[in-house]
Order: C-alpha cells, then structure tokens, then sequence
C-alpha cells in the first residue's frame, strides 16, 4: 500500500512539473505574440490581457463565465476577483501560473524526500 502511495506522489510531482512547463511556454508564447503584433503596428508595446485572450479564442464561453460564477459560486468573487485577473496580461497570468505549480513540484518533492528520510 505504501508503494502506491509513493508512486501516486510521483505522479503528481510529475503533473505540477509539466504544468509549470505548459504555462511557462504559455506565457512566453502570448508575450511573443503580442511583441510581434506590437513592434509589426505602430512600435508601442501592448500586451494583451487574458480576457482578450479568451475572447479571441472562444467569445461564447467567456460571455457564460461570468454569469455562471454569479449565479452558482459568489457575485462578490467575480468582480474584485476573476474579472482582475482576466484584465492583467496573458503572459503574466501565465507566469504566474507556472511559478505557481513549480513551487507546488518543489515542495511536493521536498516533502516527499523527508518523508523517505525519516522512515528508513
């Protein structure tokens, strides 16, 4: 039982890292992206915000978040909340993301070290 509990452990830190890799070139795609389109328009750096982001890829299911937040979750944690978030930029929403889970595969790894160093 203990072995499996081990190797669940490694696959979540598994997971975390390739969750912080995924967002990280998440970001630095939606940072090259928006220098590109910057630089090739008028020479002034924009960077896109996440809803912008959003919107661009799927309209529809951003205009039903916010409605379905309100109405199933909490009005008060879509306006100061989600709403702020989908207005930073996408890079750093990303970036964020990714510093996020690496520090969760971190300390999953680091915990799961003394854990194995204390039960020898």
């Amino acid at each position: 039982m203990e072995l499996a509990s081990r190797e669940c452990e490694g696959a979540e830190v598994t997971m975390f890292r390739a969750l912080a890799v995924l967002f990280l070139l998440l970001g630095l795609i939606a940072l090259a992206v928006d220098l590109y389109s910057s630089l090739s328009t008028d020479g002034i750096i924009h960077l896109a915000a996440l809803g912008e982001w959003w919107a661009w890829i799927h309209r529809d299911s951003l205009l039903l978040l916010q409605p379905a937040v309100e109405r199933h979750i909490s009005p008060a944690l879509w306006d100061p909340g989600i709403q702020t978030v989908l207005e930073w930029p996408a890079a750093a929403d990303f970036a964020g993301l990714a510093a996020i889970f690496w520090l969760l595969h971190r300390w999953r790894r680091w915990r799961r070290r003394r854990r194995l160093k204390f039960s020898r």
